[in-house]
């Protein structure tokens, strides 16, 4: 642990300061954004000597940036173990697969977690180009892609498999909307509950996917 948690007299492990810093990295930057928050700041929040971020990540924007990468690849590895599960499962159903995608995000972002607060600002920078969705997580977009497309002809045979990818970008969009726009939802709707909004999620996405196989 770091100097401010850890008192057994022990010296911290390099790869516990390298986490800290990322925890660190993930309040400061989420809170206060990237130029208000200086290298002191994040080290005197992980408990780290002040050369830390340097000799862990080359700086602050890489620590920046892989924040986003550890918190991206969680979020992809989350719902790679939830296409697994529903398929798995003995009731299997189209509806369940969409909630399990959508559910746990929208969640996150509604209720305000750290998580949510993450991928809202990855969001933001990627369309502002401040940061490059590729160095994130290339690869695991493509796995996590490919085997929500073939969950989704489990269910739904007739869809075209040279439409699978645009079908799944589709549905990542209406996950976007509300994670770029739930404050404005919060205004429109007062007393939207949480779960409503999945709900209507989940019908609207498995309807559209039914609908366009027959179109």
């Amino acid at each position: 642990m770091s100097d401010k948690n850890h008192n057994s007299g022990e010296q911290p492990v390099p790869e516990d300061a390298h986490n800290r810093l990322l925890d660190a990295a993930e309040k400061l930057f989420c809170n206060k954004g990237f130029h208000a928050v200086s290298v002191r700041e994040l080290t005197t929040e992980a408990g780290c000597n002040i050369a830390a971020v340097n000799y862990h990540f080359g700086g602050k924007e890489n620590l920046y940036r892989e924040m986003f990468r550890r918190q991206f690849e969680m979020m992809i590895q989350r719902n790679l173990d939830s296409i697994d599960r529903v398929m798995n499962g003995s009731e299997a159903t189209l509806e369940k697969l969409v909630s399990e995608v959508i559910a746990a995000p929208i969640r996150r972002v509604v209720q305000n977690e750290r998580g949510g607060q993450v991928m809202r600002l990855l969001i933001r920078e990627v369309m502002n180009k401040q940061i490059d969705v590729e160095y994130i997580c290339k690869d695991m977009i493509t796995q996590f892609f490919d085997r929500l497309g073939n969950a989704f002809v489990r269910f739904v045979p007739e869809l075209p498999e040279d439409k699978l990818l645009m079908v799944v970008l589709s549905i990542d969009g209406v996950v976007l909307h509300p994670f770029l726009f739930i404050d404005f939802y919060r205004k429109m709707m007062p007393d939207m509950e949480t779960e409503a909004l999945i709900d209507h999620m989940v019908r609207f996405v498995a309807g559209a996917i039914r609908g366009y196989a027959k179109s």
